[in-house]
């Protein structure tokens, strides 16, 4: 979520025009530059090797004719004629007057720039989850340029070698990435406005071409949907070869519907079937660049982050294990407790398992950790107990940002205790409290935020309640387990905990019984096993080398106690 209460609405926006504005400059530069080379020194008579064509709509006073852009004026294989090189003579001559197209650049310019910032800022505004910070819009614009500087590159250097025109040619680079990138990344809607964006700068660039906008856009979309819940490697190869197939297809279609040429549709299928190759093991290659620049938290790092290997999961197992408990429980709740909603049950998982490492500091102060140890609390204040108590929420962040978490795994852990109050130091201090020398102030008692932002966050709170909560429960039958859950979940969101995630009530309710079936798995009843007794009386007397081995066996155990005795 971007940081919309740090800044004004209207400096972030003359930010995001300042991005766009240097986007605009750039792809600008791109669409308008062309390799222009001089027309070589030719006679009456003379053969050129290859197709000369004119490369500006041009006027010939002489002859009284107006040559077309891309208008053949010598075949390959012919001798230049009079007419013709008066014609190149011309060419040749407005070439060397027009070496920058400056008006041609100002009218891109301000095209680009206007379509652009119409389409995010009507986005931006009209489509729920399309909220981006400064980070997303340079990321997203950054993946632009990376594919249109491809289709540029592309286009100059096989204009050179081949004759075929370049729509037919976009086919080859691999414009498939942008989508599969922006969806792992960041989300569908940023995926689909940024696709819709980069197709109408292709299309522009390749002589607005209607063919090749559909080709990136569909292309795009495609790709980010099967690019959803990517939690393999193996799922972005997927991804860009059913794009490419279904892209294919659709190019057929296409050209049955226009009554196109065939002769170059097997081209274009092989290119497609190469771009969706290329661009997925293009996806696989930049992600972790990307992750590591950007700070983005993928599905793919979130599944390395739960592998309980993991050198801060096995610290806290050993430093803090009673925490570490408490996060693998917190974790399999805020699992359900997604799944039963619709979240991100991966996200909420891995949060809920990093969400306590800021107790790592100073373990032995929470009372999960403290077998072994007295009382930390019992020389200190109430309010220095509290603001112990309270540091853990920023010695995670500054753990998360050290061992390089991610962005998202960050905020779960800034905002899983939202501005709740640490009530049992705060009614401490309050019996302590004498009016006339200080009052208690109860927002020192509370964590400092933010509230939770997301689904996943508020879920990490409600089961981290829950679960710390559920602990003192004495004799937790099914209907105590469920009263006490209800009972957690009110409190917190009467506390207005929640009321800055996007949890219905309808949502809470889903929770709270996700939460109860897994604490019943938790506190189910045991069958207490009986000891083992020696048969006695004559009719149930054991056999004789029966009986002798067991009263061996007795022996070596009471042995065995008595090592363990002596060198306790």
């Amino acid at each position: 979520m971007p940081n919309s209460k740090d800044k004004p609405p209207s400096y972030q926006k003359y930010r995001t025009l300042f991005i766009f504005f240097i986007l605009s400059v750039i792809l600008s530069i791109i669409i308008s530059y062309k390799v222009d080379r001089a027309l070589p020194e030719y006679h009456i008579g003379d053969i050129p090797s290859k197709n000369i064509k004119s490369k500006y709509e041009t006027d010939i006073p002489s002859l009284g004719i107006t040559i077309k852009k891309g208008e053949v004026i010598v075949r390959e294989g012919e001798r230049v004629t009079k007419d013709q090189l008066t014609i190149l003579n011309v060419l040749k001559e407005k070439e060397s007057k027009e070496p920058f197209r400056f008006r041609y650049f100002l009218s891109l310019f301000i095209l680009i720039m206007l379509v652009t910032f119409l389409i995010y800022e009507f986005s931006s505004k009209n489509i729920k989850k399309f909220r981006l910070s400064e980070r997303d819009i340079v990321f997203c614009s950054s993946m632009s340029l990376f594919i249109i500087i491809m289709i540029k590159a592309m286009s100059l250097v096989i204009e050179n070698i081949s004759d075929l025109n370049k729509p037919n040619l976009m086919y080859l680079v691999p414009v498939f990435t942008l989508g599969i990138v922006l969806r792992i990344a960041l989300f569908s809607e940023a995926a689909i406005i940024f696709s819709l964006l980069t197709a109408i700068y292709a299309g522009i660039m390749l002589d607005v071409s209607m063919p090749v906008f559909m080709y990136v856009l569909i292309g795009n979309i495609l790709a980010s949907y099967f690019s959803e819940r990517c939690e393999s490697r193996s799922i972005i190869i997927k991804a860009g070869i059913f794009t490419s197939f279904i892209v294919g297809f659709l190019v057929v279609v296409f050209h049955f519907i226009t009554g196109d040429s065939l002769a170059n549709l097997p081209t274009k299928i092989v290119f497609i079937i190469l771009n969706g190759i290329l661009g997925s093991f293009i996806a696989l290659g930049i992600l972790p660049i990307i992750e590591h620049v950007f700070d983005y938290t993928t599905d793919i790092k979130l599944l390395e982050l739960a592998n309980l290997d993991n050198a801060l999961l096995e610290e806290m197992m050993v430093k803090a294990p009673g925490t570490y408990h408490h996060s693998i429980i917190v974790g399999n709740l805020s699992k359900a407790a997604a799944e039963a909603i619709g979240a991100h049950p991966l996200l909420a998982r891995v949060a809920a398992y990093y969400h306590d490492i800021g107790k790592l500091k100073m373990p032995h102060y929470f009372i999960e950790n403290r077998k072994g140890f007295n009382d930390a609390h019992k020389d200190l204040t109430p309010s220095m107990s509290s603001l112990i108590i309270l540091s853990h929420v920023k010695e995670g962040i500054e753990l998360a940002e050290k061992h390089k978490l991610g962005k998202k795994i960050k905020d779960i852990i800034k905002e899983h205790h939202g501005t709740s109050l640490v009530s049992y130091f705060y009614n401490r201090a309050k019996e302590c409290e004498d009016p006339e020398l200080f009052v208690i102030d109860e927002k020192d008692f509370r964590y400092p935020g933010p509230k939770p932002q997301t689904k996943e966050a508020g879920i990490v709170m409600l089961a981290d309640v829950v679960e710390a909560s559920s602990r003192v429960l004495n004799e937790p039958s099914p209907k105590r387990i469920e009263k006490h859950v209800q009972e957690i979940i009110e409190k917190v969101f009467l506390d207005g905990q929640l009321d800055e995630c996007e949890l219905t009530l309808k949502d809470l309710h889903a929770i709270q019984k996700s939460f109860i079936t897994i604490l019943l798995g938790i506190f189910h009843q045991r069958i207490e096993y009986p000891e083992r007794t020696l048969f006695n009386g004559t009719d149930k007397k054991l056999p004789k080398a029966t009986e002798d081995k067991d009263k061996t066996a007795q022996k070596i155990d009471r042995k065995i106690t008595n090592l363990f005795k002596a060198t306790g």
